[in-house]
């Protein structure tokens, strides 16, 4: 209900939310794909489908009751009258399986336990879902970043060009350092339109993971991380995969799978018991006849109400042989317990190299950058120098056009082992099944 009452008020809040883009912040794209993805509301229906799978079940530990009612009406000519006949008939009856050893009661535990796993399967949804809007979004906040790096060189290039343009009017400078720097510039502003489209391909693919399918609903991303982790060092191992196993939903779901097929067969086993129930029945058929009278003409109406009859009994019924549908049925609940168990041993094998790749990668993103930041700065001062003896006429367009390139290149080699980090926390969040 929070959930919901929060994506309403997000709405309500942006009247031209149709027609201009709506800035997200990471934890609003999460609420609205939580409440709205289409894979998450199929999972959910799911477990509504198991949660009366298992009420069907219940039905059968409860009396049935049942009623009748009719109406008939007959008609005939004999040798000197005529007449017609009418009649009701109305009944009522109860069922009742008294016990059948066990089979219902095994049939429902495997059911709830299939309500279980369902659930659990919800949760994994849940969180993939969550992984991806992080890891999509995470890239566009990246895409928007690479933009302004790719903004600010064509603006740098623009300032190369017009110093190029007046120092060649002023004759200090030959002509072909204004063909270079308009060919930089050109390729600049090349840049610029890939980058651009690169953000925008992120945006739709930020739109397909949250879900929204309506058009007129436009979104746009920050150029500022959703969270600060370049200096945080991720958990031991150990601890990694002792909560890992402690909290991924697919190990829950594989567990009530395994205890689901061990039901199963305890169901399987007990087909051919006895099952004992009771049943009772009432019914009640007045009736009656016109006949026409002989001397008169005029017809008689002759009316029987009959006392209602009732009967009560018990059955035991008792299945001796099924022609080997039990076994069979058996052999089916053992290997469906065994795919569950492979499973979850698979899962758990692959656990700990899951984790341990997402914290190499973590440390390795984390160096990158801390030398990515260097290297901006060393750039910056490059450029801010090359630019200083450009101006006074010492330096040259090469000089310059590889400082700018070592800035362009610094801040993107920055941004990518940010967004790296940041999706590298993300993956880490999943594999350890926690959001």
């Amino acid at each position: 209900m929070k959930l919901r009452i929060t994506l309403c008020a997000l709405l309500a809040a942006t009247p031209a939310y149709a027609q201009s883009p709506q800035t997200l912040t990471i934890e609003q794209a999460v609420a609205i794909a939580l409440e709205q993805q289409p894979t998450l509301r199929q999972a959910r229906a799911q477990v509504e489908a198991a949660r009366g799978r298992a009420d069907a079940v219940k039905t059968g530990l409860r009396p049935q009751l049942s009623v009748s009612a009719g109406a008939d009406v007959s008609g005939g000519q004999g040798s000197d009258v005529r007449n017609l006949g009418y009649g009701l008939s109305l009944g009522a009856s109860a069922n009742w399986k008294i016990t059948d050893f066990g089979q219902t009661r095994a049939q429902l535990r495997a059911a709830e336990l299939g309500v279980d796993a369902a659930q659990a399967g919800t949760l994994i949804n849940v969180l993939d879902v969550r992984t991806d809007v992080e890891i999509t979004y995470l890239e566009a906040v990246a895409r928007a970043r690479l933009v302004a790096v790719a903004e600010t060189t064509v603006k740098s290039e623009e300032t190369h060009l017009d110093q190029a343009k007046r120092f060649v009017a002023a004759q200090a400078k030959d002509p072909i350092e204004v063909v270079q720097a308009q060919a930089r510039a050109a390729n600049a502003k090349a840049a610029l339109a890939q980058a651009q489209s690169s953000a925008a391909i992120a945006l739709a693919n930020l739109r397909s993971a949250i879900g929204w399918v309506d058009p007129r609903q436009t979104l746009a991303v920050g150029q500022s991380w959703p969270a600060a982790v370049a200096d945080a060092a991720p958990p031991a191992l150990v601890a990694l995969v002792d909560t890992a196993r402690s909290k991924r939903p697919e190990l829950v779901q594989l567990d009530k799978q395994v205890a689901a097929a061990d039901a199963n067969i305890d169901v399987a086993r007990m087909s051919k018991r006895p099952v004992l129930s009771a049943s009772a029945r009432t019914t009640w058929s007045p009736g009656g006849s016109y006949a026409e009278s002989p001397t008169s003409g005029a017809f008689v109406s002759d009316w029987d109400a009959s006392h209602p009859s009732w009967s009560v009994g018990l059955t035991l019924s008792w299945l001796l042989y099924d022609g080997g549908r039990q076994a069979a049925d058996v052999r089916v609940a053992r290997a469906n317990r065994e795919s569950a168990l492979a499973q979850r041993d698979a899962l758990l094998l692959s656990l700990t190299s899951q984790l341990d790749a997402s914290r190499a990668q973590i440390e390795a993103n984390r160096a990158s950058i801390t030398a990515s930041t260097e290297a901006v700065q060393a750039a910056n001062a490059q450029l801010k120098l090359a630019e200083a003896r450009y101006a006074q006429g010492l330096g040259s367009q090469i000089e310059l056009a590889d400082a700018q390139t070592a800035v362009t290149t610094a801040e993107g080699n920055l941004i990518q082992a940010e967004w790296q980090l940041a999706s590298a926390w993300a993956s880490l969040r999943r594999a350890v099944g926690t959001p």
